[in-house]
C-alpha cells in the first residue's frame, strides 16, 4: 500500500524443481571413482493410483545437498549418473505426504528403483483448536518498527518483518526473545515473508525493488532485483517450488526460482489492479486479490497464465485471503466486508462486517476447527472478528491496544494466531 497507509499452509515440501541427471553429494558410504547408477521412482496415492507433478525430495543418506524433482504425468520420475551410495527419497501432494524412504542403494552401473506412497496427512497445526478470542501482547523490539507480515518457522519461532526499521525479527514464544537481522539495502521496507521447504525465509523488499532471502542458520542475507516490480508485496511458495510475490503498484505478479534466482514476471490483466494479499490453494492455483481491481486472480504456476473473477457488488476492494473448506475468504477493505468464493462454481457471496462499511477488514487467517479470524482495522474499529461459516454468525473481540491495524496473520503449530500490530508497533497471540 502507500506508504503513508503502511502495509503458512506454508506449503513445507514446495521448493524449485531440478532437472534429471542432476547429481547428489557422495555419501560417505559411496564408492569412490565408481560407473554412476540411476533411481528410477514412482509416487502413488492411498489408493495405488499414480501421482502426477507430486514433489519428491531426495538427498544423499547423510543428510546433506537436498534437492527437489517432480514426477511425470504418470506419476514416474528418474534421477540419472548418480554417483553410486545411499539416498533418502519423501514424497508429497495436495497436503499428503510418503513416509521416508532411507538408504535406498544405488550400485555403480546399475538401475535401483524406489515406489513413494502418499498414504498419510501431516497436519500444519493441532486438529481442531477453536479459538477462544484471548488475547496477549508484547512490545516489537525496535521503536517505530512497524511490524508487517508474520511466519512461523519448523521450530516454533514467529518472525515479523519489521518494514520501517528494515529488519526481520525472531520471536521466540517461550522466552518472548528477540533476535533482529538487519537486511542490507537501506530504506528496504520488508513487507512479507515465507519459510521454503529446507528452512530458507524468503521476503519481500517492497521499498527497493527486491525479493531478499536470509538463512536462518547464519544469518546471511541476498538479495535479488526484480527486472520492473518495483514494490513486492506478498510471497508464496508455490506447488512449483518456486518463489511467488504480488507487486501491487507495478501490477505484476512475479515468480523467483530459489535454484538459479532467475525472475519472470507476468502483468495482471486489469489495468492498476493492485495486487495485493496471495495464497497458494489446493486447485493447484495462486490466488491474489486485486486492491483496485475489485477482483480475485488466478495464476497457473505452469504457465503464468492469469484468469479474473469479479463479483457483482460494486465497490469491493480484496485485500488479503485465505483458504478453506473449498472456498477462499477475503477481506473487502473498502465495502467493509466479508467476501467468499467457492472453488467449484467461482461463485461470491459478501457479508457486512460487524463494524460497518467504513471498518476497513485486512489481516485474515483460519484456525483449525474452521473458524475465519479477521481484524477490522480502522481506528473506530479496531476489532479482532471470528466468523463461523457454518451458521454464518459473527463474533468480535476489542483488540488489546488502541489503532492495531493488523495486516497480516499466521498459525503455529499450537493452533494459535500471531498478529504483528502495525501501527500500535506491537505483537498480539489469540488463543
Amino acid at each position: 500500500m502507500k506508504r503513508k497507509r503502511l502495509n503458512l499452509a506454508i506449503l513445507l515440501c514446495a521448493v524449485a524443481g531440478v532437472p534429471a541427471g542432476s547429481s547428489a553429494q557422495i555419501p560417505k558410504s559411496a564408492v569412490a571413482k565408481s560407473k554412476p547408477g540411476n533411481l528410477d521412482g514412482e509416487v502413488l496415492n492411498s489408493k495405488g493410483a499414480p501421482v502426477a507433478g507430486a514433489q519428491v525430495l531426495w538427498q544423499a543418506a547423510d543428510g546433506e545437498t537436498p534437492h527437489v524433482l517432480h514426477s511425470d504425468a504418470h506419476g514416474k520420475f528418474h534421477l540419472a549418473t548418480l554417483k553410486p551410495g545411499f539416498y533418502d527419497l519423501r514424497a508429497s501432494a495436495s497436503g499428503a505426504w510418503s513416509a521416508w524412504e532411507h538408504n535406498i542403494l544405488v550400485r555403480p552401473g546399475s538401475d535401483a528403483s524406489v515406489t513413494l506412497r502418499l498414504t498419510f496427512k501431516e497436519p500444519p497445526s493441532a486438529a481442531g483448536v477453536e479459538l477462544k478470542g484471548l488475547m496477549h501482547e508484547w512490545d516489537a523490539p525496535v521503536p517505530g518498527s512497524v511490524p508487517h507480515d508474520s511466519a512461523v518457522d519448523a521450530k516454533g519461532n514467529i518472525w515479523f518483518t519489521l518494514q520501517e526499521t528494515g529488519h526481520l525479527a525472531r520471536f521466540n514464544p517461550d522466552t518472548h526473545e528477540w533476535k533482529l537481522f538487519k537486511v542490507p539495502t537501506e530504506d528496504s521496507g520488508p513487507h512479507g515473508l515465507v519459510f521454503d521447504a529446507l528452512g530458507d525465509l524468503w521476503f519481500t523488499e517492497n521499498y527497493a525493488g527486491k525479493i531478499g532471502r536470509l538463512d536462518p542458520k547464519t544469518g546471511a542475507i541476498r538479495e535479488f532485483p526484480t527486472p520492473s516490480a518495483k514494490d513486492p508485496h506478498t510471497p508464496v511458495i508455490g506447488p512449483d517450488g518456486a518463489v511467488w510475490f504480488t507487486a501491487q503498484n507495478s501490477n505484476v505478479i512475479g515468480r523467483l526460482d530459489i535454484e538459479t534466482g532467475r525472475i519472470a514476471e507476468y502483468g495482471v490483466p486489469t489495468q492498476d489492479a493492485h495486487p495485493y494479499g496471495m495464497i497458494a490453494v489446493e486447485d493447484g492455483g495462486l490466488w491474489f486479490c486485486e486492491l483496485s481491481g475489485g477482483k480475485l486472480g488466478r495464476v497457473d504456476p505452469a504457465s503464468g497464465a492469469i484468469t479474473e473473477y469479479a463479483p457483482a457488488e460494486k465497490g469491493v476492494e480484496p485485500r488479503r485471503l485465505v483458504a478453506v473448506g473449498g472456498a477462499i475468504y477475503f477481506t473487502d477493505s473498502g465495502g467493509g466486508r466479508l467476501g467468499r468464493m467457492t472453488l467449484t462454481d467461482k461463485k461470491f457471496k459478501m457479508w457486512p462486517s460487524p463494524s460497518g462499511s467504513d471498518s476497513e477488514p485486512y489481516g485474515i487467517e483460519a484456525d483449525t476447527a474452521g473458524k475465519i479470524w479477521y481484524e477490522e482495522s480502522a481506528p473506530e474499529a479496531n476489532k479482532l472478528v471470528r466468523f463461523d461459516p457454518v451458521v454464518e454468525v459473527f463474533r468480535t473481540f476489542p483488540m488489546p491496544a488502541a489503532n492495531s491495524s493488523v495486516r497480516n496473520m499466521a498459525r503455529d503449530a499450537k493452533g494459535r494466531l500471531w498478529m504483528p500490530l502495525s501501527l500500535a508497533n506491537k505483537i498480539a497471540l489469540v488463543e
